[in-house]
């Protein structure tokens, strides 16, 4: 995957491009790496798009966000998207078991609300934690997509 991102990557000084491959475990690294890049005297965006399904331990992975987001300067926003559970979606629990059984790395679902935890502290964007298909529909489309169980949202740090 690293040789794919640095063959696609091309970037000029106004529009530096990086790509790092690291366990989302290991924050000091991450930032230290992310600052080579990135200004952070200025807001960034940390975007966590199906990433932290992969830490099992809720207080790890909560953490882990907020250590990120601790580093990040004032109007930095936080873009997340995680698995979900509901007693409403039992096919997605029974895929994601069957997953787990036979399949590496495990994934972890969260509910909504413990994914609007991920985002406790920062001012979160309308619409909020929704099914990532709801977010920010088109004013022309008429009614509400099927949910999926894939949650997300946006959060801005004050």
């Amino acid at each position: 995957m690293l040789a794919h991102a640095e063959a696609l990557l091309t970037s000029t000084p106004e529009g530096r491009t990086d790509y790092l491959d690291e366990d989302l475990r290991n924050v000091d690294t991450i930032l230290e790496q992310a600052e080579r890049i990135l200004d952070f005297s200025e807001p960034v965006a940390l975007m966590l798009l199906g990433v932290v399904i992969f830490i099992e331990d809720d207080d790890e992975a909560s953490g882990i966000v907020r250590r990120l987001m601790d580093r990040l300067p004032a109007g930095s926003h936080l873009v997340l998207s995680h698995t979900i559970t509901r007693p409403d979606m039992p096919d997605v629990d029974a895929a994601v078991a069957f997953w787990n059984e036979h399949g590496t790395p495990k994934l972890t679902q969260r509910t909504p609300a413990d994914v609007a935890g991920f985002f406790n502290g920062l001012e979160l964007l309308e619409p909020g934690i929704v099914s990532c298909n709801r977010w920010r529909l088109d004013d022309g489309e008429s009614g509400l997509p099927a949910e999926v169980a894939m949650f997300g949202g946006v959060g801005r740090k004050a």
